[in-house]
């Protein structure tokens, strides 16, 4: 899969999940936050190189986080407040979901090089 590929498929799961986490799945409780840890894990085991991990996660992170924080905002606050908070607010999110790309890609990478590395297999 191109970078490109990547990059627009991981938005568009981050707008999608956030738009669901917002009002349907788990009422917007903290659970969502495991349910997008999974994802963010994923996108770092699926990416193809380091680069591409790293610009389809902090992507997937800021688009969750802003549809997230705008759809889940019940409030009667006007419609330009309630955009300009999520879209403040959602800065939080590419961070914590590149270092979890980050950690989830390392610890898989880990894991490929014990197994295809010959010396590190039991002796028998």
């Amino acid at each position: 899969m191109t970078r490109t590929l990547t990059v627009v498929l991981s938005g568009a799961v981050g707008i999608g999940i956030g738009a669901l986490s917002g009002r349907i799945l788990f009422g917007g409780s903290a659970a969502n936050l495991i349910f997008w840890a999974i994802i963010a894990i994923a996108i770092g085991i699926i990416a193809a190189d380091r680069l591409t991990a790293l610009l389809a996660s902090g992507v997937y992170g800021y688009l969750l986080s802003a549809v997230f924080l705008y759809v889940a905002n019940t409030s009667n606050t006007p419609l330009t407040q309630r955009i300009l908070f999520a879209l403040a607010l959602a800065l939080i999110g590419p961070i914590c979901s590149v270092a979890l790309t980050l950690l989830a890609r390392l610890l898989y990478l880990q894991v490929l090089r014990r197994r295809r590395d010959p010396r590190t297999a039991r002796r028998q």
